[in-house]
């Protein structure tokens, strides 16, 4: 009589499927982490852009003078003046109300804008919403920069007659 030898030896099926389970899953895990780390650096990526963009059009408002006048009363008007209709014409601050970008030629995705109104400083503290006729020693700057997948940042300037 012949006896049926079981051999102890290699792999139950059962065992290479469990070992090929717990594989799949520990590489899926990587390839989530990978790709969660990818997102992220996209992000940082966008938001230094969004940074730098900022800080460029807060540079030239503060390369432009305080006023069309030398010295105080202020001019009234807010926004560009006659014969300004490019950023290079504008020479004072207050010209930059109003003044949008919706596509940067060197960072497509990219937009900004800029508003400008004078602010009063009473007991020590900024009031961001005086009376619009009256004109200040202090004009506020606002620049929002946004990109197609962040949300908007924002910085705010206030600009010192200097008086």
């Amino acid at each position: 009589m012949k006896g049926y030898f079981k051999s102890k030896t290699g792999f139950t099926l059962v065992e290479v499927v469990v070992v090929l389970l717990l594989l799949t899953l520990s590489f899926m895990i990587f390839l989530k982490a990978l790709n969660t780390g990818k997102r992220v650096r996209v992000n940082s990526e966008i938001r230094t852009i969004q940074g730098v963009i900022l800080n460029s059009i807060q540079n030239e408002i503060r390369a432009r003078k305080y006023d069309e006048n030398i010295s105080s009363p202020w001019s009234s008007n807010i926004g560009k003046d006659s014969g300004e209709s490019v950023v290079e014409d504008f020479d004072d601050i207050d010209d930059f109300h109003g003044y949008s970008v919706s596509s940067i030629t060197d960072y497509p995705g990219y937009s900004y804008s800029v508003e400008v109104k004078y602010v009063s400083l009473e007991s020590g503290t900024f009031n961001m919403d005086p009376n619009p006729v009256v004109q200040t020693d202090f004009k506020c700057a606002i620049v929002t920069v946004v990109h197609s997948t962040q949300p908007a940042i924002s910085d705010m300037m206030i600009i010192s007659s200097g008086l």
